[in-house]
């Protein structure tokens, strides 16, 4: 079994199907963001609130805000070139729907975020991660039907 499982032809097949690319590939854009959002909250906030537009905004939301974004733009060059590069559709339609696709998760990740960080008191950087891995097999089947869609 361990000589099947380290044969050349196991991993070409795994690499050859999408759902291991996308979450490969997610996981590494999932890794950018939390790194991000470690080092934002920890080094760069120091865990203390700051104003956002006019109003107070806590560590953990505002590290999201900036972390969620590098994840984005590192998940969406990941999926596109990675996992989708038979996609039909133009990179500028493609960014448009990936990009409202992620504003709408990282409402639900805010709200996850809050959930675990304020309700169930998780530490932050935990919490950006089950709130990350909570919403990634809804993403996959999201962007595969409406984002890098394929016409016949």
């Amino acid at each position: 079994m361990e000589q099947a499982i380290s044969s050349p032809s196991f991993l070409v097949k795994i690499y050859h199907n999408k759902v291991v690319r996308f979450f490969l590939s997610a996981g590494i854009a999932t890794f950018v963001d939390v790194l991000i959002y470690f080092f934002t909250i920890t080094f760069i906030l120091e865990n203390e609130a700051v104003m956002l537009f006019g109003y107070p905004a806590s560590a953990h939301e505002f590290s999201l805000l900036i972390s969620y974004t590098c994840g984005v733009i590192a998940n969406f060059l990941l999926a596109k070139y990675a996992v989708f590069n038979d996609s039909t559709l133009a990179g500028r339609k493609q960014f448009s729907r990936f990009a409202l696709i992620a504003g709408i998760g990282f409402f639900a990740n805010y709200g996850l975020l809050r959930f675990f960080v304020e309700v169930l008191e998780v530490w932050p950087t935990l919490a950006r991660i089950f709130s990350a891995l909570s919403l990634g097999l809804l993403a996959y089947y999201i962007h595969k039907i409406f984002t890098f869609k394929v016409h016949s």
